[in-house]
């Protein structure tokens, strides 16, 4: 089993969530973390645990990270991979996360982009465990980080949000070791 931990971070806030879920996967699973570019060219399907995940930026993905999901489906369907009733492949699970700031709605701004996420990664055929929603700090809005429905965020992702991270993936490890044994 091994796992891969891909995503793309604009201010700092989702790379810290991805590396924590880097380095405790890492001590468990062979593990490679990957930050999106345009040229990012990885075969999701050849991981056999995948956490995707980036900062919310109007409700989706950021651009690069949409970029690289886009390229990765019309890959799949040209090669057949995406098939009608998107049937699982066994062995292959994903999580989903993001960072959020929700200055306007709280959680429900950060929805919409791990669902998406979920969609693309069901169609290719994994079986998707979980979303995780992580509040961040804005790095150029400081005014947007104390009046939102989830209060002062200044300094999120914080060592709490950090261990909360870790503790889930290790429950993701834990659940899934009888899978691969």
């Amino acid at each position: 089993m091994d796992a891969l931990v891909i995503y793309d971070s604009l201010s700092g806030n989702t790379e810290k969530v991805a590396q924590r879920i880097y380095e405790t996967s890492a001590k468990s699973v062979p593990s490679q973390i990957v930050k999106v570019n345009k040229d990012t060219d990885i075969d999701l399907l050849d991981h056999d645990l995948v956490f995707i995940g980036s900062g919310v930026i109007d409700w989706l993905p950021t651009k690069t990270l949409t970029a690289f999901v886009q390229r990765t489906m019309k890959t799949a369907n040209k090669q057949g991979r995406i098939k009608p009733a998107a049937p699982i492949i066994p062995g292959k699970f994903a999580v989903c996360f993001a960072t959020f700031g929700g200055p306007h709605i709280g959680v429900g701004e950060a929805v919409p982009m791990t669902l998406w996420l979920r969609s693309a990664l069901a169609h290719l055929g994994f079986i998707v465990l979980d979303e995780w929603h992580v509040p961040g700090q804005f790095a150029n809005r400081p005014e947007l980080n104390q009046g939102g429905r989830l209060g002062n965020i200044e300094g999120r992702p914080d060592a709490h949000d950090l261990q909360d991270t870790e503790n889930r993936v290790r429950g993701i490890l834990a659940s899934l070791s009888a899978w691969w044994e």
